[in-house]
């Protein structure tokens, strides 16, 4: 049994070690238009899930009456974690099979990108958005917000103040999915593009190697 974890931990910093190194050679490599996907994740990510959960937390702050109050207090949760969570999510389900090469579908790893993306651009603030504007609305007094002792009527309010942008919400989910695709695919390409020019060097070294010895 030990020496079955003895040899997961050994696996498990390989992989550390691999995706690393993978890493350091990305922000290293040279032009940088060739992994730019690659290299550029985190901020594309928090660039689509922050301007998502900023519309959330627009629609939920107005609807209770929030006016300037808790502006701040309510941006930390409902916006800047799911443009962090988003990125850190994208690296471990996404990035990393993919710089470890331990997929055996591409497509699905691009599917998983799109469904990353909309957990982390409307999943997570849609519970974290009507959470703090709640709690924020009974504090001020602005908005008649259900007994937290009821959790059926807490839902029911929220579907009922989530349903004016019903529409809206959808055609920000379809944004975050492609998007999330869509980002995948050009990692892909990324990917691709340097494992192909890695290989063409590796060949040229052969060939200069075979012309020092024949000379």
């Amino acid at each position: 049994m030990n020496k079955h974890k003895e040899h997961e931990e050994v696996l498990r910093e390989d992989d550390n070690s691999i995706v690393s190194e993978s890493l350091d050679m990305v922000m290293n490599w040279k032009p940088v238009s060739d992994v730019f996907a690659l290299k550029n994740f985190m901020y594309a990510s928090a660039f689509t899930n922050g301007g998502s959960a900023v519309y959330i937390n627009a629609h939920f702050r107005k609807v209770l009456k929030l006016k300037n109050h808790a502006f701040m207090a309510s941006l930390i949760p409902v916006v800047l974690t799911p443009a962090l969570v988003g990125g850190l999510l994208h690296h471990q389900f996404v990035q990393r099979p993919m710089l470890l090469q331990t997929f055996k579908c591409p497509v699905c790893i691009e599917m998983r990108g799109g469904l990353v993306q909309f957990f982390s651009g409307i999943v997570y603030p849609m519970m974290l958005a009507p959470l703090a504007g709640f709690q924020f609305a009974a504090r001020l007094y602005t908005y008649p917000v259900p007994d937290a002792r009821k959790p059926l009527s807490v839902v029911k309010e929220i579907a009922k103040i989530t349903r004016p942008f019903l529409s809206k919400l959808y055609i920000l989910a379809g944004i975050n999915i492609i998007a999330g695709v869509a980002w995948t695919h050009w990692e892909f390409h990324n990917l691709y593009t340097v494992a192909a020019k890695m290989a063409q060097m590796e060949e040229e070294l052969k060939e200069h190697h075979k012309g020092k010895l024949s000379l």
